[in-house]
């Protein structure tokens, strides 16, 4: 499989997103709201690791999410949110990323890569789920044992993931594809 290590990488991310939505995202509406997102969250990346290198498909990714704060994209309060939960689950998969929601938000507005608008509607959304704090990964010893307790990803779970996508959304991932084929004729 092209790109396995990136598939793994991505898809225990996605167990740690759906952990912390399960976890921090009390209102039922918008649980529901997040945990559907939850179930597509990164996956057209998923899908273009399978054609594209790392690079490529990472760069696409941020251009064509509105949970990534890098494009121009029109945002929803629940893209917002997604962001956040990104941020904040990433240091449960990710050794290269160790920094929560709220240490990561002060980063950036420290480095001017984030407006103080956004940064403060980020940091007031951590406010409303109660993650406005510099607690960590390793706080949280019940997540450290669901992630230490996830099974080995195999590529077989991989494509079961990507398939079962496909089936669900296959406008979406239809078009991601044809898209690619479009632009690399």
């Amino acid at each position: 499989m092209k790109n396995l290590k990136w598939c793994i990488y991505t898809y225990r991310h996605r167990r740690a997103f759906e952990y912390c939505v399960h976890k921090y995202i009390r209102e039922p509406e918008l649980k529901e709201e997040m945990l559907r997102r939850a179930a597509v969250h990164d996956m057209d990346k998923m899908i273009m690791y399978l054609f594209m290198d790392q690079k490529s498909a990472q760069e696409m990714h941020v251009k064509t999410q509105p949970h990534h704060l890098e494009n121009d994209l029109p945002r929803a309060y629940e893209d917002y949110i997604e962001t956040v939960i990104d941020y904040e689950c990433a240091p449960y998969t990710k050794p290269d990323k160790p920094l929560n929601a709220y240490d990561f938000t002060h980063l950036l507005m420290d480095w001017k890569a984030l407006d103080e608008e956004t940064g403060n509607k980020l940091i007031s959304i951590m406010e409303e789920i109660g993650i406005a704090n510099s607690t960590t990964y390793f706080d949280d010893e019940e997540g450290q044992k669901y992630i230490n307790n996830l099974e080995e990803v195999t590529e077989e779970m991989i494509y079961e993931e990507i398939l079962t996508y496909i089936n669900e959304h296959p406008d979406n991932a239809l078009n991601m594809i044809l898209e690619h084929v479009r632009d690399n004729k």
